[in-house]
């Protein structure tokens, strides 16, 4: 296989011209090796609006080269490395230049982001960052271009028909976040800061009438605030309680229970 070819594949962009790839430090951590790929865009691909794809005029000819993070190549970090100017397009004034394998204003490739949102949706943040090497609120960011250039709210709210609700505390319990997930898909699809009805509401009024009345079954813990909006915005659904809530709260039962019959048999003399 040709050199260039190989780093097209890995780039996985094929209207690029591969000038060098190279082996250095990494200027942060000079104990580790990392690779780096430098590309130039084919002039047709150029100077192109990261918003609408036109292709635009020059804003400027700069020579700034800018570094994207991609996947790891082995247990090495990977850059792709282009000459980044800025274009003006008609529609949406002076901006840095569309390049294929990132999205708009970002350090990363589109492959390393999709990546790790996924493991975001599957581990605690703390371990994605440790994974992949990166700052714990890198991780959000990557989430959030993701969630915006690929997977939009509308789209998440199409096929709504199992959903749970629950309210998490954060900050050593001094703040609040209400979170909806979709239990088909497992994605945690809607989130805001704080709790009770004016926030469920919110959410509730994001969605069209026809996406309501597709909601057939709502769990969440005992929460009246909730029961109060799902009354009122799917009287149709099924109200339902989730498993571990049942559990915690039959194991506290049965804990008052337990002690107090401790108690009672001590005060009886059965229990010396």
């Amino acid at each position: 296989m040709r050199f260039d070819i190989f780093v097209k594949t890995l780039i996985g962009y094929e209207r690029i011209d591969v000038l060098d790839f190279e082996i250095e430090k990494d200027k942060y951590h000079p104990d580790e090796t990392v690779f780096i790929a430098s590309v130039a865009l084919w002039e047709e691909e150029q100077y192109r609006c990261p918003v609408c794809g036109q292709k635009c005029g020059k804003y400027d000819q700069s020579g700034f080269v800018k570094r994207w993070r991609s996947l790891d190549l082995g247990k090495n970090k990977f850059f792709i490395e282009c000459v980044n100017p800025r274009c003006i397009c008609p529609e949406h004034g002076v901006l840095k230049c569309f390049v294929p394998w990132a999205f708009p204003d970002s350090d990363y490739t589109r492959a390393f982001e999709v990546r790790v949102a996924y493991a975001a949706a599957k581990m605690p943040t703390n371990l994605v960052s440790r994974e992949y090497r990166i700052k714990w609120g890198t991780v959000g960011g990557c989430v959030k271009r993701v969630q915006k250039h690929i997977c939009p709210v509308e789209n998440r709210f199409r096929k709504l028909k199992k959903i749970a609700i629950d309210e998490t505390s954060y900050q050593a319990g001094h703040k609040y976040i209400t979170t909806v997930q979709d239990l088909e898909t497992g994605e945690i699809i809607w989130a805001w800061d704080g709790f009770g009805d004016e926030v469920l509401s919110l959410f509730f009024k994001s969605l069209s009438q026809e996406q309501l009345d597709s909601i057939e079954f709502v769990v969440a813990d005992g929460a009246r605030w909730i029961t109060r909006q799902v009354e009122k915005y799917c009287p149709n659904a099924k109200r339902c309680v989730d498993p571990f809530h049942v559990v915690g709260w039959a194991t506290e039962a049965l804990d008052s229970t337990r002690k107090r019959l401790s108690e009672d048999a001590k005060k009886n003399g059965s229990l010396s």
